[in-house]
């Protein structure tokens, strides 16, 4: 079993990789560390071929970012457009994707980086049920460390509670 240690500490990762096989687990160290589990961890941290730490944003038109509730991790009615969207975008390019989950400030660290996992596998059930390849999504969480909003604002926590597409390339 491959196991994958992850200790953040003000803002850098330090990563470690032991083991083998396809499963991984994961360890947290404060914040800046990103939770990566099985087909995830491969996906997210390997220099071979399937994936690398090479992401570029996924075109805005047809893969917008999903947003969620306060503690939610269930697809907003509102949301339903862009997961439609997204899943035929995929669907057409075959293209594969990581998912990454993200959460408000409020919270622990381990408690927020739970619920971001639970967005981004919200996010790939979804279009899983729309018919996107399951081989070809990943999920991370980045839990709250990853905010493109630091207002102490509504529309601040609301922007930071949400999954975003990345292309693996």
């Amino acid at each position: 079993m491959k196991k994958i240690h992850i200790i953040g500490a003000f803002g850098a990762i330090l990563l470690f990789i032991s083991g083998c096989g396809d499963d991984a687990k994961v360890s947290t160290g404060g914040s800046g560390a990103v939770a990566v589990q099985g087909e995830d961890a491969s996906m997210a941290s390997s220099g071979g071929n399937r994936a690398s730490d090479n992401f570029v944003q996924l075109d805005s038109n047809s893969l917008q970012t999903i947003l969620f509730g306060f503690d939610k991790y269930t697809i907003q009615e509102s949301m339903l457009t862009n997961i439609e969207n997204a899943a035929n975008a995929l669907k057409q390019s075959n293209a594969k994707v990581v998912l990454e989950g993200n959460t408000d400030s409020f919270g622990s660290d381990e408690y927020n980086f739970a619920l971001g996992k639970k967005r981004a596998d919200s996010v790939r059930n979804a279009l899983e049920i729309r018919g996107v390849n399951p081989n070809n999504i990943s999920t991370v969480t980045y839990g709250e460390s990853k905010p493109v909003c630091t207002q102490a604002t509504k529309e601040c926590y609301q922007a930071n509670r949400r999954v975003d597409f990345k292309l693996a390339q």
